[in-house]
C-alpha cells in the first residue's frame, strides 16, 4: 500500500520527538480542554514555513509550504541547528527542555501558545549534506481527544499519545471513529490500521492495533500534524489520500462524476472559489473542472471512469505555481517552433531594469527584478515590443501575475510578470518562432 508523503514527514518528526524526549516523558499527562483547531490562515499567522529563512545554498525538498519544510545544505550541523533555533526563537517560539545537540542527529521541540513544532537536523556522515526537517503538529492537545471508556494512557508527547484497552481491536476502532465524528472531526482517509481525521488545518491520525508488548491488549495511538490547506473530503470517498507537499488529494468513489463536481462546487464556493465553466470540460477520456480565486490560486478537479468507479484527482496551485505552469506551456510552444522551417529572427527584449537575466534557450529568458517592480518591468517589455510592430492587448491589473500575448505574423511572444508575496519577483519572456536577445536599450 502506498504511504502518502505527509505520513512519512509525520513519522520523521515523531521519531525525532521520541529520540529527543527520552524515557523521562513516558508518563501520563493530564487531560486538557479541547480548543478550536486552527485554520490555515491562523496557523500561517503564527509561522509560515513557506517564507522561513534558509541558509545560503540550501536546497528545498519540493515546493515550499506553510506547514512543512525540508531542505539539505552542505554546512556543519551545529551551524545549521543554531541558525534555525535563532530564527525560531526570534519569532516567539520557545525551546522545550530536552533538546539534543550532540552527534549526527540533533533535534528540538518548540512551542508557541498551543502550537507545537519539531526541528530535526541530521548529518549521517561528516562529509554528507545536513538534512533539516520541520514538522508542525497543530494546536490541539492530544490529551483533549476522545478515547473509549476504560482506555489507559501509556505515554504522551506533543505529537503522539498512546492508550491501551482490554476491548478487541475492531470494537475499539469503531468506538474511536464514532467518538471522533461526535467531536466534530471529518474522516480524511486511511492506511492499513490508521484512520485520518481533519478539523480545519489539523490532521489527527488514529491507529488501533493489537499491542504485542502490552500483553495482547489493544493499543490506541493518536498522532497529529498541521496541514497547509484544508481541502474538503468527498463523503463517499474510497482510498482517500492527501499529500501536503504537493497540495493534492485523490480518491475513488461509486458516485457519479456529476455528483463529485456538484459537491465541490458547493463546498468550494464557501471559500470564494468559482468554477470557470458551467460543466466539466472533456479532454480525451478525462473531464476537468477548474476553480479560481481572486488571488489567482487555482484548483483543478480531474475525473474519469476506472473499473466501474469514478477516479478523482484534485490539485491546488498557488498563483506562482499557476504562473510557472504557464511558462512551461509557452516554452513547449517555443520548443516546437524551433522545428519549423525558416529563420528565427532576433527580437530585442528590454532588460535594463532587471537585476539578473537568465537565458538557457534562445526562445526564452527570465529576469530577476526588484520587489514591487515586476509589473512595471513587464509593461516596459511589452511597450517596447509593441513599438517594434508586435500587436497585443495590455493585461488587466492582477494581484500576483499578469500575462500578455503578442503576435507578429506567425511568430508569438508571451510576457509573464510575477510579483508574489512569498518569493522573489520575476519577469519571463518566451517566444515561438523567434530568437530573443536581451538589450539595455
Amino acid at each position: 500500500m502506498r504511504v502518502p508523503r505527509l505520513i512519512l514527514v509525520v513519522v520523521s518528526g515523531l521519531l525525532s520527538t521520541l529520540f529527543i524526549a527520552g524515557a523521562s516523558c513516558l508518563t501520563a499527562a493530564p487531560a486538557k480542554t479541547p480548543g478550536k483547531a486552527a485554520t490555515p490562515a491562523e496557523a500561517e499567522a503564527v509561522l509560515d514555513l513557506a517564507t522561513f529563512p534558509l541558509p545560503a545554498d540550501a536546497t528545498t525538498q519540493g515546493p515550499r509550504r506553510m506547514a512543512t519544510l525540508s531542505y539539505t545544505v552542505q554546512k556543519p550541523l551545529k551551524e545549521i541547528f543554531d541558525f534555525n533555533v535563532k530564527e525560531l526563537t526570534g519569532r516567539g517560539w520557545k525551546e522545550v527542555a530536552g533538546s539534543r545537540r550532540e552527534g549526527p542527529f540533533a533535534g528540538a521541540e518548540f512551542t508557541h501558545g498551543d502550537f507545537h513544532l519539531n526541528l530535526s537536523v541530521m548529518q549521517p556522515a561528516p562529509t554528507s549534506p545536513v538534512n533539516v526537517n520541520f514538522s508542525r503538529y497543530g494546536n490541539i492537545p492530544l490529551t483533549a481527544l476522545p478515547v473509549p471508556k476504560g482506555a489507559k494512557q501509556v505515554y504522551a508527547f506533543p505529537a503522539t499519545i498512546m492508550y491501551t484497552t482490554e476491548a478487541p481491536v475492531k470494537e475499539t476502532a469503531e468506538q474511536c471513529h464514532d467518538l471522533m465524528l461526535k467531536a466534530g472531526w471529518t474522516p480524511y482517509g486511511s492506511a492499513s490500521t490508521t484512520a485520518y481525521y481533519r478539523q480545519n488545518a489539523v490532521l489527527v491520525m488514529v491507529n488501533v492495533m493489537s499491542a504485542q508488548g502490552q500483553g495482547g491488549k489493544t493499543a490506541i495511538t493518536y498522532t497529529s500534524s498541521l496541514l497547509s490547506l484544508a481541502l474538503p473530503a468527498f463523503p463517499d470517498a474510497i482510498d482517500f489520500r492527501y499529500t501536503d507537499m504537493t497540495s493534492e488529494l485523490s480518491f475513488d468513489t461509486n458516485a457519479t462524476l456529476e455528483a463529485v463536481t456538484d459537491f465541490y462546487r458547493k463546498a468550494l464556493a464557501t471559500e470564494d472559489w468559482k468554477a470557470t465553466t458551467d460543466a466539466p470540460v472533456a479532454i480525451k477520456w478525462k473531464k476537468f473542472t477548474i476553480f479560481r480565486k481572486p488571488g489567482q490560486q487555482m484548483i483543478t478537479i480531474t475525473t474519469h471512469d476506472f473499473e466501474g468507479r469514478t477516479r478523482v484527482r484534485i490539485k491546488h496551485q498557488t498563483a506562482v505555481e499557476v504562473a510557472e505552469d504557464e511558462v512551461l506551456a509557452y516554452e513547449e510552444e517555443g520548443r516546437k517552433a524551433t522545428y519549423r522551417k525558416g529563420e528565427k529572427p532576433e527580437v530585442a527584449v528590454l532588460t535594463k531594469d532587471s537585476l539578473k537575466v537568465q537565458q538557457e534557450k534562445p526562445y526564452a529568458l527570465r529576469m530577476q527584478v526588484k520587489s514591487g517592480s515586476a509589473f512595471a518591468v513587464g509593461k516596459a517589455v511589452v511597450d517596447a515590443l509593441m513599438a517594434a510592430g508586435w500587436s497585443g492587448t495590455l493585461p488587466k491589473k492582477s494581484p500576483v501575475f499578469t500575462t500578455c500575448a503578442l503576435k507578429k505574423g506567425e511568430a508569438q511572444i508571451w510576457v509573464i510578470a510575477t510579483e508574489p508575496t512569498k518569493a522573489n519577483p520575476w519577469v519571463a519572456v518566451i517566444g515561438a518562432g523567434v530568437t530573443l536577445k536581451p538589450t539595455d536599450q
